[in-house]
């Protein structure tokens, strides 16, 4: 091939071409070797006939990436143009696309879906503020790294403001394109976040949002008919659709796409949470039910499981877990009076009582969940930070942000992992365990599930496991506790293991302050 030094195979006398690993209409892509710098890099060959708008075209991306400095745009290293034909080199990404993920593994959860996107949306801003518009923005062209890095690819269509900036012909893949560019309309940010709202679509639901079988009807279908309703996007729908309006005007700004992509993130299914007067006396389908039908009658079994819990137990062992259920409550129960039967009566199951209580709104004295005490947190109140937050060193080799009142403990519990630290709000209802790991962080959602087949924890129920896992479990018949865990690559091939324990009730009371807190840890790298 013209421009490779045909005695080793090297592009430029410098690149050694390993293996085919993509390619497209326009050329394809190399894995190969930088021999004066003695790295793995990636070279896209422009295959297509030597023409003047070829050299525009690989100039084109070649400038709009170079001028980007951001981990989720793809690194350009240098352009090798000889004889006609051109040869980009650029960072080398260990990854599968998104396009393939989505071929080879089916839809994604909605919020891997958020993660990518944010992580798209940050490279797509900065391109934006530095004056490139991509303009082919789709699930080929979003690689996903195995330490979980999201990179954006791809400037071939790209427009930069300034010189040698004008407008390329081709339109780009026709499922993502925005209505507004086959009208040949100006084209601005809104037409990225166009195609930006059908890749989400698609790697949601597993397929672009206007496939109609073939590009006529894909196109016409764009251009006259509502996207095809989301099925799987759970929290997303409303923001793709808005995404989607053929009305550029109409579509969200990226400030308030981010803002709704990490609300989504957020998201958790809603969960039945139990309330005292279910316990005590109501329950729907029947007019009156007293202390002893609650402890007398099994229903089916439920996400909450207190009642489940105090059902068919002999008399002094209901009692006592009744006590304890009062007290889980927020309450403390100061008489009890119980009149125990001892034998079958009419109108009475044998082992059942009658019970009157009397309860006082005494609250209960917390429980540090690190297991004691600790000692107080402090820290600088600089930066980002809300309100009485810190930003705390700690000894071991990280920081983060901590809300008021937190302190820190070492962890007292058996997790398996490598020793590390606690911190505990001061109400004693929600915990952070850092662990510093040599485990590698490449693959979470691998690692989630080898703990997971492992995990012997009683009343155990998944909620998802992806980047994070996440479950409720029972540590004793009365209690549901709410757990995450999330695994986070550090400098010096270690990683960091963090837990989050909070009563199922609390949960999401609590994720504002848990993302907060993720978001500023993960800063500190």
């Amino acid at each position: 091939m013209s421009g490779v030094d045909r005695t080793d195979d090297r592009v430029g006398g410098r690149y050694r071409l390993l293996e085919v690993i993509g390619s497209g209409g326009m050329g394809r892509v190399w894995r190969a070797e930088d021999d004066l710098l003695l790295r793995t890099v990636a070279v896209k060959e422009i295959t297509v006939p030597s023409t003047a708008p070829l050299a525009t075209e690989a100039m084109r991306e070649a400038r709009a990436a170079a001028r980007l400095d951001h981990p989720g745009v793809v690194k350009i290293f240098d352009v090798v143009w000889r004889q006609g034909r051109c040869w980009i080199v650029m960072e080398y990404v260990e990854s599968r696309s998104l396009q393939r993920v989505i071929r080879e593994d089916g839809p994604l959860p909605y919020r891997e879906v958020a993660r990518i996107g944010l992580a798209v949306l940050a490279a797509l801003r900065t391109a934006h503020a530095a004056g490139v518009l991509h303009r082919d923005v789709k699930p080929d062209n979003v690689l996903l790294a195995a330490e979980g890095r999201v990179v954006l690819t791809d400037f071939g269509l790209a427009t930069i403001g300034g010189p040698d900036g004008g407008p390329d012909p081709r339109l780009g893949s026709p499922s993502f394109i925005a209505p507004e560019r086959l009208e040949a309309a100006d084209a601005g940010v809104p037409s990225d976040l166009w195609s930006f709202g059908a890749m989400l679509y698609a790697a949601a639901e597993g397929r672009p949002p206007f496939a109609r079988g073939d590009s006529a009807s894909s196109l016409r279908a764009l251009l006259t008919d509502p996207p095809d309703t989301p099925e799987r996007s759970g929290p997303l729908t409303a923001l793709i659709l808005d995404l989607l309006a053929k009305d550029p005007a109409a579509r969200p700004s990226p400030a308030d796409v981010e803002s709704r992509l990490r609300t989504a993130l957020a998201h958790r299914p809603g969960r039945r949470r139990i309330h005292l007067r279910t316990v005590l006396g109501h329950r729907p389908g029947r007019r009156r039910t007293h202390l002893h039908t609650v402890l007398g009658h099994r229903p089916a079994r439920r996400r909450t499981r207190l009642h489940t819990a105090l059902g068919h137990r002999p008399g002094r062992r209901r009692t006592r877990l009744l006590l304890a259920a009062l007290a889980l409550l927020g309450l403390a129960a100061t008489t009890i009076l119980v009149s125990h039967r001892t034998r079958s009566e009419p109108g009475h199951g044998p082992g059942d009582m009658s019970t009157a209580a009397m309860i006082s709104s005494a609250p209960v004295a917390p429980r540090n969940p690190c297991g004691d005490s600790g000692t107080a947190t402090t820290g600088e109140t600089t930066g980002n930070l809300p309100a009485g937050w810190i930003r705390f060193r700690d000894p071991t080799g990280f920081a983060l942000a901590l809300p008021p009142g937190w302190r820190r403990s070492p962890d007292d519990t058996d997790s398996g992992d490598d020793s590390g630290v606690c911190f505990a709000d001061p109400s004693g209802r929600q915990a952070l365990t850092v662990r510093a790991s040599s485990m590698d962080a490449g693959n979470p959602a691998g690692y989630w599930r080898r703990r997971e087949a492992a995990t012997k924890l009683p009343g155990y129920h998944r909620i998802s496991l992806d980047a994070d896992w996440e479950y409720t479990w029972d540590p004793d018949p009365v209690t549901t506790r709410h757990e995450r865990r999330v695994l986070l690559p550090a400098p010096g091939n270690r990683s960091y293991l963090l837990r989050w324990r909070v009563a199922e009730a609390d949960w999401s009371a609590t994720l504002p302050v848990q993302n907060r807190m993720l978001d500023h840890f993960a800063a500190a790298f």
